[in-house]
């Protein structure tokens, strides 16, 4: 009897070579739109939303070194955690609060989008400084960017938590915005008087007035009359 020339197939191995086609291409898919949502809506938010406090980094006396390349590592990073939560990959116990024209067309939808914006630049100012501000004493790049990716999943985390218009919500904005003006302030130092960094100052001024904008401070007061 002569040997045969290859395995048998039978009708289970078929089936068991379909099932893991299936969850290949499955797997591709779920990668392949997790990357189209990060460049095409994550990025364009980060980049868009968060040009001021990227002048900032940019142009603060003391940024040079090490929080500048951190922050360009983080404007790549931010996008995929941003798709992560978006498309439910990863879970800040909320889900994510995506901007839609729908969300956009009912009175004071647009404040939607200053808010986003405020909190993304709040979130990449507290990484790209505090992560700096670690690699500057420790003398490493990586763990620079290891701690900014770091504080950049738990910024995005809490986007979900912070977003409502409740009065839980705005301390939290109001804390979170104190934390990253004020590393901001001490780490950049685009308050130095530095003549060769003469928008410096500009920078931080606008991200101040964008977060008391968005935090309406006036709507206690009128709350008091």
């Amino acid at each position: 009897m002569s040997s045969r020339s290859g395995p048998l197939r039978t009708n289970d191995d078929r089936r068991l070579a379909t099932g893991s086609d299936a969850a290949t291409d499955s797997r591709l898919h779920t990668a392949g739109r997790w990357l189209w949502v990060s460049g095409y809506q994550g990025l364009a938010q980060v980049t868009l939303l968060s040009a001021p406090v990227l002048w900032l980094v940019f142009r603060s006396p003391r940024s040079g070194g090490v929080v500048k390349p951190t922050a360009l590592v983080l404007v790549v990073v931010t996008p995929l955690v941003v798709g992560a939560f978006r498309e439910g990959h990863l879970s800040a116990g909320r889900p994510w609060p995506a901007i839609t024209s729908d969300r956009l067309s009912f009175a004071g939808g647009y404040w939607s989008i200053l808010r986003r914006g405020v909190l993304l630049n709040h979130v990449l100012g507290v990484a790209a400084y505090a992560g700096g501000a670690v690699g500057v004493v420790t003398g490493s790049f990586a763990a620079a960017v290891g701690v900014g990716v770091g504080l950049v999943g738990i910024g995005v985390a809490l986007v979900p938590w912070l977003t409502p218009e409740t009065l839980r919500a705005t301390a939290g904005r109001a804390g979170y915005a104190a934390v990253a003006l004020a590393l901001a302030s001490l780490v950049g130092g685009p308050l130095a008087g530095d003549p060769r960094f003469r928008t410096a100052p500009a920078a931080f001024a606008l991200l101040v007035f964008v977060s008391v904008v968005d935090l309406r401070p006036w709507r206690l007061l009128d709350a008091r009359r």
